[in-house]
This record gives C-alpha cells, sequence and structure tokens, in this order.
C-alpha cells in the first residue's frame, strides 16, 4: 500500500517496450502477451520513495494516417494500493481507463484519426466520453485528430472498417 502523501505521481508513459511494465497486466486481461511493436502507453503512479505502480495499458497500431487502438486494461488490484484520497480523485477525473485514453489520444500527433473497435459496453461509454464518435459500422469509432471534409472521412472511416477487428 501507498503512504499517504501529496507526492504521488500519476503519469502517461510512452515506452518502446512495454513487456517489462504491463506485460503481466495485458497477458492477465487478455491471455495474450502484449504487442511487441510501437505505440504503448502506461500509466504509471509513484511515491516518493519512487515505489512504482502500473495502474494501466493501452497500445496504439499505426495505419497509413491512423492510429487504431486496442489493448486497454487496468489494474484494479494496484488501483485498490493507492490511498483513497487519490483513487477518489481519479474517479472524479472519470477513472483509470478515461484519464489513460485522454491522454494517449492526446499524444498522437501524426494522423488524421484515432480508431477503436470496442464490443464492451462499459469501454464504449469511457470512449465516448473521451470524444470518440460513432461510425455508421458496428463497434467501429473515431477520434478525429484533424478537420477532413465529410467524404474524407467517410473514406478513412472505410479504410478502418475494411480491417476487420483490430
Amino acid at each position: 500500500m501507498f503512504n499517504p502523501s501529496e507526492n504521488i505521481r500519476i503519469n502517461l508513459i510512452e515506452v518502446a517496450n512495454a513487456e517489462p511494465l504491463a506485460g503481466d497486466l495485458f497477458t492477465k486481461s487478455f491471455n495474450a502477451p502484449i504487442p511487441d511493436f510501437p505505440k504503448h502507453f502506461v500509466l504509471v503512479t509513484q511515491d516518493q520513495s519512487d515505489k512504482q505502480l502500473i495502474l494501466g495499458y493501452v497500445h496504439f497500431t499505426k495505419h497509413q494516417n491512423m492510429y487504431l487502438g486496442g489493448g486497454m486494461c487496468v489494474n484494479t488490484r494496484a488501483l485498490r494500493q493507492l490511498p483513497k484520497p487519490l483513487r477518489n480523485q481519479l474517479n472524479r477525473q472519470g477513472g483509470v481507463a478515461y484519464t489513460m485514453l485522454s491522454q494517449a489520444v492526446h499524444e498522437l500527433h501524426d494522423c488524421a484519426a484515432v480508431f477503436g473497435y470496442v464490443g464492451h459496453k462499459g469501454a464504449y461509454k469511457i470512449d465516448l466520453a473521451v470524444g470518440f464518435k460513432p461510425t455508421v459500422y458496428r463497434h467501429l469509432i473515431v477520434y478525429w485528430k484533424q478537420s477532413l471534409s465529410e467524404s474524407e472521412q467517410q473514406q478513412i472511416i472505410n479504410e478502418a472498417h475494411k480491417l476487420g477487428p483490430f
């Protein structure tokens, strides 16, 4: 358990290799190894003694002028180790998944859109709260990073749909 302190930091970090930090969490969540290609974002909390807890993980794959997001998982065991005031603060911000996803999407600059393929109702609600929009395709959602014409939007949506579930 973390000691209650004003000095607990929560940061989203991008890492080249997420296996050491989030590999176990990903495997427990998806019964598969963590992807070994970019982009990896890990939500980490650290106290003043540099004790570190991994709160969550999300992955993005670059494809043409878009990112495909997936593999989001939250470490509820680590979350329970945080002091209650910090857990309450995270909840007021929308929770671990919201905090992590909203910051990660903000960091993706070299694209027109970020896509998610979501079947879980809770994750879908979080994605919409972050700013993702439904598309005409079931489970496919989009977060626009650039202003595009309606025809350009439809073209990139169709391209993402052709990829199938990701």
